[in-house]
């Protein structure tokens, strides 16, 4: 699909059905339909690779858009993410569409191309030796709930990646899984930050289970650190600014983690030379996202750090990712989560009636300020915690300007 075929026609109905059509003629994977640059622009991508661009001025965008949200059926005029999925056939192809909008300053679309995939009657390794793609396998370095992470060689370009594939005992409880970690995977790969780790590239191994492959990361992972004892309060700010920032760029795209652990936080060097990465956006949701094929009562996220609206089974927002990113701050700085108990019942009622916990560090008093900053993430009411993610990079950097202003004896104390 190139620019000058869209030129010519100011129907949005056209141009919709010509975006749907491209999508499974092109053999592609996903369609984008966003704002860039004061208009909007068509992305086709198949894999990682872009194959068509178009570009359309503000309004005819938002009326494709709007249209795109018709077929689905969704409402454009939600303030959550939806989703719808669609039937499609173009000439002998067929395919299913996932068609999500995304509401923001201006409204975009996501279409997200499934097909079936071959499956295999048992489960496929990869081991050691195996070649999936481009990518000889070389050793596991991990497991955890839902995926088994493994280093890789690039055949070709002889770089080392991480190769992380779903589990397939999620399959087994989740048949719909597979397509959703891609999907939500690959739209997460477009918001490219410096503290967000790089998705490089998606398949499926025999048996059906979808991979992704990220960069190799040196370190270890927050939850590891912090095992090691707390940390000192500006050890904290360091990092606290680099997630919120990350999460930040997330949420501008409409995109929410809903995830957010130390267990999915890496981290290299020490003290002000830190470097922080965020994970696992595979297993993220876009905000507000309903699939009518999920079970309501289905919770995601990790229990000490799950926000209380993700409890009741209301989709996250981005505040849950702040009510998340204060339970992180909290155990960095006091070396336990803000609520432990001997059941998960009892944990996720503290979440949900529990009044917030005294932050204390075993470093000596922390700063009232820092402390009104974590109390703030962990409001239960998500009306109650910052008005956006920004508001919160805001607040960190208020908190670093009366350091520099009044001298660390003088803020301590007030």
């Amino acid at each position: 699909m190139a620019a000058s075929e869209l030129r010519p026609e100011r129907d949005p109905k056209r141009i919709a059905d010509l975006v749907i059509a491209t999508a499974v003629r092109a053999g592609a994977d996903a369609v984008f339909v966003e704002p860039s640059g004061g208009q909007y622009a068509i992305t086709v991508e198949r894999g990682t690779k872009v194959v068509a661009t178009a570009a359309l001025d503000a309004g005819l965008g938002a009326a494709v858009v709007a249209r795109l949200g018709f077929v689905a059926d969704l409402d454009v005029a939600t303030s959550h993410a939806v989703s719808g999925v669609v039937p499609v056939r173009s000439g002998d192809r067929e395919a299913h569409l996932v068609i999500t909008l995304r509401p923001g300053a201006d409204v975009r679309a996501d279409l997200m191309v499934l097909r079936p995939k071959p499956r295999a009657t048992t489960p496929y390794g990869p081991v050691p030796g195996d070649v999936l793609g481009p990518y000889r396998v070389v050793e596991k370095l991990g497991s955890g709930g839902m995926g088994t992470v493994f280093r890789v060689d690039h055949v070709t370009l002889g770089r080392a990646f991480a190769l992380k594939v779903l589990r397939p005992k999620v399959l087994e409880r989740h048949p719909e899984a597979g397509d959703r970690f891609l999907r939500e995977a690959r739209t997460a790969a477009r918001v490219r930050h410096a503290n967000i780790v790089d998705v490089v590239d998606f398949g499926h191994v025999p048996d059906g289970r979808p991979y992704l492959v990220m960069e190799l990361l040196e370190g270890e992972s927050l939850s590891a650190r912090v095992a090691r004892g707390a940390l000192a309060h500006d050890d904290v700010m360091t990092i606290a600014h680099q997630l919120s920032s990350a999460l930040a760029a997330a949420h501008d795209a409409g995109i929410v983690h809903a995830d957010v652990t130390p267990a999915n936080i890496f981290v290299s060097g020490e003290g002000k030379d830190a470097l922080v990465k965020l994970l696992d956006f595979g297993l993220a949701e876009l905000i507000g996202e309903d699939l009518r094929d999920e079970p309501a009562d289905t919770v995601h996220g990790t229990p000490h750090y799950i926000s209380p609206e993700q409890l009741r089974g209301q989709p996250p927002t981005d505040r849950s990712d702040q009510y998340s990113l204060g339970a992180v701050m909290f155990k960095l700085l006091c070396g336990f989560p803000p609520y432990e108990a001997a059941s998960l019942h009892d944990l996720c009622m503290l979440h949900l009636q529990a009044p917030i916990p005294e932050l204390t560090s075993p470093h000596g008093p922390l700063p009232q300020r820092l402390v009104d900053l974590v109390t703030t993430c962990l409001q239960k009411n998500p009306a109650s915690r910052f008005p956006s993610t920004r508001a919160l990079i805001a607040a960190l950097a208020d908190i670093d300007h009366l350091v520099d202003r009044r001298g660390w004896r003088r803020w301590l104390s007030g």
